[in-house]
């Protein structure tokens, strides 16, 4: 629908016909606990309605204020903050980015595991540059899609990312830098690279340089009183069911800052 379209349709209509659906989605076979759906020009928001349950085993409504875990969509709001030193010559995407993050340049390309489960190791043939960082060809996977890293993992106590330490983030490479497409953990060393240049925790460089001017107040990497009240909560599959997971919330002091809460209302 075109921006034109969106001024001559009745906003009533709107939303009659994106309610019905939300409410089929969330009471139907199979649902989903919840929605919360929109539809906005550049001027103004046309539609606005949240349905559902923030968890699908307690009574609490979802609402259009509820926040909610970004996760990988954070990768947007860190990569903005880089191209922002970028245009301000601060960061100089094809340098080394060890330059900005020392720890880089001390990972080495995993080439499988010898006969004793070992891992091989070796150099990569070049340094690793945030360019490559942000297009997710520096050489870095996650370990729910690549098999070494899951294997890194269960048999060799490799930290998961979902730890944000230092030691969950200091994986080996997949393969020379450069040479292959890999979506991974590459943002995160990008913020890492941002931390190194500022000086700063990354979400206060967000906070001061994307997050505030666009009045996205609710939108942070830890929970408030104010926010935690209004977490929807995360379920998991089994099956054919959702769980709901009360306990998952970042609580604690991150060495590393990753996922952030945001409520989709501002």
């Amino acid at each position: 629908m075109s921006i034109a379209d969106l001024d001559t349709v009745d906003p009533k209509r709107i939303a009659e016909e994106a309610g019905k659906v939300l409410r089929e989605r969330t009471t139907g076979e199979p649902r989903v606990p919840s929605v919360v759906a929109g539809v906005t020009t550049d001027q103004r928001t046309v539609y606005l309605e949240a349905v559902g349950l923030r968890a699908s085993d307690a009574d609490h409504a979802m609402t259009t204020d509820s926040v909610f875990a970004l996760f990988s969509m954070t990768k947007a709001i860190t990569a903005t903050v880089a191209l922002q030193l970028v245009g301000e010559k601060r960061l100089d995407l094809h340098a080394p980015a060890s330059e900005y993050a020392p720890a880089i340049a001390d990972l080495e390309v995993i080439e499988g595991f010898d006969d004793d489960g070992n891992p091989r190791l070796r150099p990569p043939a070049s340094a690793v540059t945030t360019h490559q960082l942000l297009t997710h060809t520096a050489g870095f996977g996650y370990s729910f899609f690549d098999e070494t890293y899951h294997r890194l993992e269960t048999e060799h106590r490799q930290p998961p990312m979902s730890e944000s330490t230092h030691a969950a983030l200091r994986t080996p490479l997949l393969f020379d830098p450069g040479t292959a497409w890999e979506y991974g953990s590459n943002i995160d060393w990008v913020g890492q690279v941002i931390e190194g240049i500022t000086g700063r925790r990354l979400g206060d460089v967000m906070s001061d340089r994307v997050l505030s001017p666009l009045g996205m107040s609710d939108t942070a990497f830890t929970l408030s009183g104010d926010t935690r009240h209004r977490r929807a909560i995360m379920h998991h599959r089994r099956g054919n069911t959702l769980i709901a997971d009360h306990q998952w919330e970042r609580t604690r002091y991150l060495d590393f800052e990753t996922a952030v809460y945001r409520a989709l209302s501002v």
